[in-house]
C-alpha cells in the first residue's frame, strides 16, 4: 500500500458511516439490502445483484465514462492521480449521488433528487 493509499484508507475510516448516520433512503436501502447481508460474495458481485446487472464498471475513475445510469469505479483512492479524478467526478452535476465505499466509487443518476450528496460508507459493516 503507498503513502497516499494508507492516509486516504485512514481519512475514509475517520470519515465513513454506517446506516444510523444516513438520511437517504436511496443509500439507506443499499446499505441494508446490499452491504450489510452476510454473504460469500465479493463486494463486486454484491453491488451487481443489487441492482440487477444494471450498473456500468470501470477500473479506474481516469477513464471515460459510459453512458449509465449507475457506474461503479474501482481503485478511487489507490493513487493521487485516481483520487482527483474521483473528486472532480463526484462533483459532476450529472450525477446526483456519489457513494464512497473506499475500494469502490458509486455515481448514480437520480433525477428526483433535486440536491447532490455524497455519502462515506464504511465497509464491511
Amino acid at each position: 500500500m503507498t503513502t497516499h493509499a494508507l492516509l486516504q484508507y485512514l481519512k475514509y475510516r475517520w470519515n465513513a458511516k454506517t446506516r444510523h448516520g444516513i438520511h437517504s433512503p436511496f443509500v439507506y436501502a443499499f446499505i441494508d439490502n446490499c452491504l450489510g447481508r452476510k454473504s460469500a460474495d465479493s463486494l463486486q458481485q454484491r453491488i451487481n445483484t443489487y441492482f440487477d446487472g444494471k450498473i456500468a464498471w470501470l477500473n479506474t475513475p481516469v477513464e471515460t465514462l459510459p453512458v449509465a445510469s449507475i457506474i461503479a469505479i474501482k481503485n478511487i483512492h489507490k493513487t493521487a492521480v485516481n483520487t482527483q479524478a474521483w473528486d472532480a467526478l463526484r462533483a459532476d452535476k450529472q450525477y446526483q449521488l456519489s457513494i464512497d465505499i473506499y475500494h469502490v466509487g458509486l455515481l448514480v443518476r437520480i433525477p428526483e433528487v433535486k440536491e447532490k450528496q455524497h455519502f462515506v460508507l464504511k465497509y464491511p459493516l
